[in-house]
């Protein structure tokens, strides 16, 4: 009975177990699987079975674990090792989760005594991998693994932490990554504790960018440390040992000089840009949340170096998120000094600048020397409304350019504008010297304010400037003390109004300068002539204006140069050597085109001329014939007479002119001095031819003849009794001119330029004390010249000046 029992149990257990390994793989998918997903792991698969040796042989397994799913074959497991001949790993990235898992340190169970693992092919795929990867995996002693094939690692297991190193080769990057160009070879060492993973780097790579045939050499060499968070996903580099270089071909400065036809812009171009560049990295470099920070890095050249400080960057978000500070310098053979520094955040920059050159590239047509110009500018928004300010000064040595040459130039510039594109701007200048052509522009200062609206619509921009100047110098004239202050709108044309103040003289100027047209508009208001001395002096020396009053305005085009004048004298007076001038008025019409000026026949009138003789209520008219001044029909009173000049020019050449006397007073011609006992009574006529020439002014064969009867009286006139004492067979005949009531006088005349004269006297008439009819001819030389100033008018003259300058001065400020 019992050994029926014995048998039946084993029938039986024999009979389970039969069915247990038939039925093998759905139950162990039945109770394996279950225990798996509680840790993630997903069985979809398994086929295994026993040797001949009771070794366990693992036809195919499939797990998946987050999406990665692995497949395994041919493993072949006992006591001593696990052989895995063939797997695939299908990686793929996985989807984000707002409730990841929390990393943990490592709490590795590691087994003393446990099979060692091999792979002899394992192939990794991954949709970013350019191909897939082939390695195999060989454990030599227990935890401590080894990889060949695409990729070279090794790797150790401890119970918190996994270390090992791991090579990269440009077989393995082009397997990797779909690179042209790019050559690498690193050693990695390696360190995972569960929470992060550091990492200890030997580089060494090379990369070749071509850009529109440049070709750009990215060389990196050295040791890089660099540590990642899995909980806080923050990557950390230290690489101030790693060497970076950048090295473009020469070809590629002429990529760049192509973008200017001009030969001196290309060579200037490329002698700025570099072609060797290093760049050095900080020690500390994190990346975290998409985002960059970092210290400093250094893009150093032989001539340049840019430097980045306290970068901070989320690249999801750029440029809205950049924060840095940038420093810029520049020296080279060319440029002196520049340096650019601005901090860049939330849209605002605020930085300083400096620039020294030691003259103006050649390109430019400007030959400027010793430039310096420094500021400080902030720009808020830059990205939209890029508003803001700037301050900057400005020094320049010597500028020329063309006829313009301007010595120590210096200026300070202001400027502004605010979110609704408001603007204000301003320019403080001052200059030594500035010479254009034949003018020269001595200790010039400028205020010069701008402002208007830049935004929406026309523009408009309103222009204050005030100007002054201690010279202006040229060979036709010199002024002082010039004061400028002009107002104007610039808007499709420039229209401005200007208060100029030379000395005292007032002028007001307004222009409207567009690009087809300059119209312009000069006012002199009325003012005291006396201002005008100043000016007059330089051109006559000798000359004085005293009194009266003048007013100009002219009108034209300084783009055609053509223009109308008109100008107002009222009761000028004025002296010039021994000549007084009182009450000249006149009013002249006149139009300046191509450099010629011409005014209409205009008459004016003088009051009083004093030039030894009086000449009084003189009329003419005045006109300019192409720049040439000339006089015509000018008429006067004179010794109790009248006179006529035909015309005179006012020019250096020679010309001739006739003077027409008549109803001349003969006893203001006569009689010099009362005391003289010689007396004419009378009235005379007569011409004058009159020659102006370089040697001065002539009279030939000038006429005089009396008007009417004529009265001679010799009385006590000590030269007439010495001569008839002398000469006494004489004396009857001198006696008849005692008292002769003349009835004929014909004199003729001549001049020379020296001052004689020369006078031819034929007298005829009758002594009626001796009933003696009488026939004289008498010849006279005089100095006309010596004879005017031995009137001594001059000191008359004189005295009447100062007593208007005394007197009247304080009336032509």
């Amino acid at each position: 009975m019992f050994k029926r029992v014995a048998w039946g149990l084993l029938i039986l257990l024999l009979s389970v177990l039969t069915l247990g390994y038939v039925f093998r793989m759905p139950i162990t998918l039945h109770f394996v699987a279950p225990s798996l997903q509680n840790s993630g792991v997903e069985l979809h698969c398994l086929d295994w079975s026993l040797t001949s040796n009771l070794d366990l042989h693992v036809e195919r397994a499939c797990i998946g674990y987050q999406g990665q799913q692995l497949e395994l074959a041919d493993i072949t497991v006992n006591t001593k090792q696990v052989i895995i001949n063939r797997a695939n790993l299908r990686l793929v990235t996985p989807a984000a989760s707002a409730e990841s898992s929390k990393a943990k340190k490592l709490a590795l169970t590691l087994i003393e005594s446990r099979p060692l693992l091999t792979v002899k092919r394992l192939v990794i795929s991954h949709s970013q991998l350019a191909k897939p990867l082939a390695i195999s995996v060989h454990e030599a002693n227990i935890n401590q693994f080894d990889v060949s094939g695409d990729i070279t690692a090794s790797a150790s297991l401890f119970t918190n932490r996994v270390t090992g190193q791991v090579k990269l080769d440009d077989e393995l990057v082009s397997k990797m990554m779909h690179i042209a160009q790019l050559s690498m070879n690193s050693q990695n060492h390696f360190s995972f504790d569960g929470l992060s993973l550091a990492l200890d780097s030997q580089i060494d790579a090379q990369y070749i960018a071509e850009l529109e045939n440049c070709a750009i050499t990215l060389q990196v060499n050295g040791n890089v440390s660099s540590q990642y968070d899995l909980n806080s996903q923050r990557l950390t580099l230290a690489a101030q040992q790693l060497t970076s270089s950048l090295d473009a071909q020469a070809h590629c400065l002429q990529q760049i000089a192509q973008l200017t036809a001009d030969t001196k812009q290309q060579q200037f171009i490329a002698k700025q840009i570099p072609l060797h560049w290093q760049l050095q990295l900080p020690a500390h470099i994190v990346w975290q949340d998409n985002s960059l920070q970092l210290d400093t890095v250094n893009l150093v050249a032989a001539t340049s170096e840019l430097r980045v400080n306290n970068l901070n960057v989320n690249i999801n978000d750029l440029p809205n998120s950049l924060k840095a500070g940038l420093a810029f310098s520049l020296q080279n053979d060319d440029i002196k000094k520049f340096s650019l520094t601005t901090h860049v955040a939330n849209h605002d920059a605020v930085g300083t600048y400096q620039l020294d050159l030691v003259q103006l590239p050649d390109f430019i047509a400007v030959d400027a020397k010793n430039l310096a110009s420094n500021g400080e500018f902030t720009v808020k928004d830059f990205l939209t409304a890029a508003y803001g300010r700037l301050s900057a000064k400005l020094a320049i040595g010597k500028l020329a350019v063309d006829e313009l040459t301007v010595n120590k130039y210096q200026g300070t510039l202001t400027a502004k504008i605010n979110e609704q594109r408001y603007t204000t701007a301003a320019l403080v200048s001052q200059v030594d010297t500035i010479n254009v052509s034949d003018y020269k522009l001595t200790q010039l200062k400028n205020n010069l304010n701008a402002s208007g609206d830049l935004g929406v619509g026309e523009l408009f921009i309103d222009i204050t400037s005030e100007t002054s100047l201690a010279a202006l110098q040229s060979e036709l004239i010199d002024l002082n003390n010039i004061k400028v202050r002009s107002r104007g709108m610039q808007s499709r044309a420039l229209e401005a109004s200007h208060q100029v103040m030379i000395d005292d003289i007032e002028v007001i100027v307004t222009h409207h300068m567009s690009s087809t047209a300059h119209p312009v508009e000069v006012i002199i208001p009325e003012q005291s002539i006396a201002r005008f001395n100043p000016i007059l002096h330089q051109f006559a020396p000798l000359a004085t204006l005293t009194d009266g009053a003048v007013t100009a305005q002219l009108k034209g085009d300084i783009n055609l140069l053509a223009a109308d004048l008109t100008v107002q004298l009222t009761g000028v007076n004025g002296l010039y050597t021994d000549y007084l001038i009182n009450g000249f008025n006149s009013q002249l019409v006149g139009r300046y085109d191509s450099g010629q000026l011409n005014v209409k026949p205009t008459k004016f009138d003088i009051n009083e001329l004093r030039a030894g003789a009086i000449v009084e209520n003189i009329t003419g008219f005045l006109q300019l014939q192409d720049n040439e001044a000339v006089l015509t029909t000018l008429n006067g009173e004179v010794m109790g007479g009248s006179f006529t000049l035909d015309k005179y020019r006012v020019t250096g050449q020679a010309q001739q002119a006739l003077l027409t006397f008549k109803n001349i007073d003969a006893s203001k011609v006569i009689t010099l001095d009362e005391k003289s006992g010689v007396s004419l009574t009378g009235r005379v006529a007569g011409t004058l031819p009159v020659y102006f020439t370089d040697s001065g002014i002539e009279v030939k064969d000038g006429q005089l003849t009396n008007q009417g009867a004529a009265k001679l009286l010799i009385t006590n006139n000590a030269a007439f009794n010495a001569v008839k004492a002398q000469q006494q067979e004489l004396g009857p005949i001198l006696g008849l001119l005692e008292d002769l009531d003349i009835q004929s006088i014909k004199s003729s005349v001549n001049l020379k330029p020296d001052g004689w004269m020369t006078l031819g006297v034929n007298l005829q008439g009758y002594n009626k004390p001796q009933a003696q009819q009488v026939n004289f001819n008498y010849n006279h030389e005089e100095n006309v010249f010596t004879l005017l100033r031995a009137l001594r008018l001059s000191d008359e003259i004189t005295q009447k000046v100062e007593q208007q300058y005394s007197t009247e001065g304080s009336n032509n400020d």
